[in-house]
């Protein structure tokens, strides 16, 4: 049975918009305005998210532009349905990328993401998993987006647009500044605290 091009999944966070990776984008946003037109407004209201591991952020916002059109609501955060049972863990092979992301650069993958670069404001990393930058975090990073809570971001420098676990995210302006060793943001009794490598000193983010 082939897999259809576009599906949408109810959680109790909201909507999963899945894509298929093999099918092209043009298709991809047809098929979605499709679907969108002949719910006659039944999603109206509703919070969703779009989970598609070969489009751009570009691209992304193009499909979240046709929900808004139908009064849908886009939240990031919303679990992907699979994550649950799929999450990452220990030992589990992560995507590798080699290079720097650029702004209107998305990374998406159900495990863990290694980036050998920088992460530039405007590019995105979705992850699984943990989320490990070998160079300077000044994106947007989400990890845990199944709701693991055990995800973890590392990077050289942080300076990051956004920064999520398992849906809890972290005031940017609240990271420790001007640390010259990396840090380790994770998740401890519902806040994201950062931890340095030398130091071993904890950082509460409120």
């Amino acid at each position: 049975m082939s897999r259809e091009l576009v599906s949408i999944k109810g959680t109790r966070e909201g909507l999963v918009i899945l894509l298929d990776p093999n099918r092209e984008f043009e298709d991809l946003k047809l098929h979605l305005k499709r679907k969108m037109e002949s719910a006659r407004g039944f999603f109206r209201g509703a919070r969703f998210t779009v989970y598609g591991q070969t489009i751009t952020r570009y691209q992304r916002t193009e499909l979240e532009d046709i929900c808004r059109q139908h009064g849908l609501i886009p939240s990031p955060d919303i679990p992907w349905p699979f994550e649950r049972k799929k999450a990452a863990s220990p030992g589990e092979p992560a995507r590798l990328l080699h290079g720097t992301l650029r702004s209107g650069q998305e990374i998406c993958h159900r495990g863990s993401v290694v980036v050998v670069g920088n992460v530039h404001p405007g590019a995105q990393v979705m992850a699984g998993g943990s989320v490990i930058i070998m160079g300077s975090c000044r994106g947007t990073i989400l990890a845990g987006t199944g709701g693991n809570k055990k995800a973890t971001i590392t990077a050289l420098t942080f300076q990051p647009i956004r920064l999520s676990i398992a849906g809890v995210t972290a005031d940017p302006s609240s990271i420790p500044p001007g640390t010259p060793f990396p840090l380790t943001a994770r998740l401890e009794n519902g806040r994201i605290i950062f931890n340095s490598y030398r130091s071993r000193a904890t950082h509460p983010v409120f």
